[in-house]
């Protein structure tokens, strides 16, 4: 059956975790004896409802990473352990952080922020952060969004030009180092408060869940989210937009050769179709045509710099084709190869 309250879904999420009790238990025994073990068992750290993988990066630094169930379904929902602190870490996957009871306090950046009952957390792929202990009382949920969860009905959402479709854009892009995190208070009653409330009630009904449902839910909650930012927090955003767009521009200049959009897509973790569209915003033009006009753009200087020949010009701008370079070239100027190297000489001269 779905559950019908937050009573309920308290009930459901808030009972203690082995992993809790095996805490609870260390922290007692530190009590009575003034000594810790030297390690918790791994069984015990990861436990049964984890749903990621901790591993240190090339840098030393851990990073957590969705496991397989998380990858096939692309969302995951979990309550936050209880009675210890979380150490310095990122993840390779979208996270939220909301407070449904109590409050804690998260370093992120360098920078402590106290989260309140109501408070919402979006965190980047990138952005290393780390908690002290919750208490009894606290009740925290983190959400998990892996890249792939963005796409198909997502690209709808993310085709906007607003404050969460441009944090979304930037996480993201895998190259990025913004680490950028937007903080968030749901007020009581709110539409988003509500739409938060069902989102968990689905998630926590396993046997009516509804993968159709909780997508539907995630689009309206981004979608109001994105009304409530406010315009300051969007200007940041939209800085580290105009840096992907440069970082694009870059990667076309420099593999123009012999790229393609699935290329590009897979370079900058981006899905194809989403990768297209944001090409056409904000270039005006689809990648075919920018890739055309670098091609010819690099042939023109070489005929006028360099004494290559044509054929050899041809291969060098990534052409295998002859007639088509030559056809598309004289489109491009009004003569061929050869008449427009002559007449460059020839206004040098």
């Amino acid at each position: 059956m779905r559950l019908k309250s937050y009573e309920e879904l308290f009930d459901v999420i808030n009972t203690r975790t082995d992993i809790e009790e095996h805490i609870l238990q260390t922290l007692d025994n530190f009590q009575k004896n003034n000594k810790l073990p030297l390690a918790i068992p791994n069984n015990k750290v990861e436990g049964k409802d984890r749903k990621i993988i901790m591993e240190n990066d090339k840098n030393g630094i851990v990073t957590s990473y969705p496991n397989n169930e998380v990858r096939i379904n692309k969302v995951a929902i979990r309550r936050k352990l209880k009675y210890i602190p979380i150490f310095e870490h990122k993840h390779e996957y979208i996270e939220i952080v909301y407070v449904l009871q109590g409050s804690f306090i998260q370093e992120i950046k360098g920078r402590q922020i106290q989260m309140n009952k109501g408070d919402l957390c979006i965190l980047d792929k990138n952005v290393v952060h780390s908690s002290l202990p919750l208490g009894e009382s606290d009740l925290v949920v983190n959400i998990i969004l892996t890249p792939e969860f963005f796409d198909g009905i997502f690209m709808y959402l993310l085709s906007d030009d607003n404050n969460i479709s441009n944090f979304i854009i930037n996480s993201l892009y895998s190259k990025s180092k913004s680490q950028n995190f937007l903080k968030h208070h749901v007020k009581e009653g709110t539409m988003i408060q509500k739409i938060l409330e069902n989102l968990l009630l689905e998630y926590y009904s396993p046997e009516l869940k509804s993968s159709t449902a909780i997508n539907g839910y995630f689009l309206i909650l981004f979608t109001e989210l994105s009304r409530e930012i406010s315009d300051r927090s969007g200007e940041h955003i939209n800085v580290e937009q105009h840096k992907v767009k440069e970082k694009i521009l870059k990667y076309i200049r420099e593999q123009y050769k012999d790229t393609t959009l699935n290329e590009m897509a897979n370079y900058f973790n981006f899905h194809p179709s989403y990768l297209s569209s944001l090409i056409k915003k904000e270039f005006g033009k689809n990648l075919k045509d920018i890739l055309l006009e670098v091609r010819m753009t690099e042939a023109s200087k070489l005929l006028k710099n360099t004494d290559m020949t044509v054929e050899n010009i041809v291969h060098e701008v990534g052409y295998t084709n002859y007639s088509h370079f030559y056809k598309v070239f004289k489109k491009t100027y009004g003569m061929t190869p050869n008449q427009y190297k002559t007449n460059v000489i020839k206004k040098e001269v």
